[in-house]
């Protein structure tokens, strides 16, 4: 009986969980895709901060969680 109370609670933490680690997730992960696809003649980035700081002056913060750009 006790144990279906729990339930929603557990499912609304889970959520959040899930996208507190989406949103700290895809910015480390978008950087990494962009610093792996630079080319040796034409390196944009330096580092990975250096990229994450190039992509919020250029695209805002919200171009962190636009995907790759093709």
């Amino acid at each position: 009986g006790a144990e279906k109370h729990f339930l929603p609670a557990k499912l609304i933490n889970g959520g959040i969980a899930g996208l507190i680690g989406v949103t700290c997730v895809f910015p480390i992960d978008l950087a990494k895709t962009r610093l792996q696809n630079q080319q040796n003649g034409q390196r944009m980035y330096t580092s990975m901060s250096d990229c994450l700081i190039k992509t919020i002056r250029s695209e805002g913060y919200f171009g962190m969680y636009r995907g790759k750009q093709s």
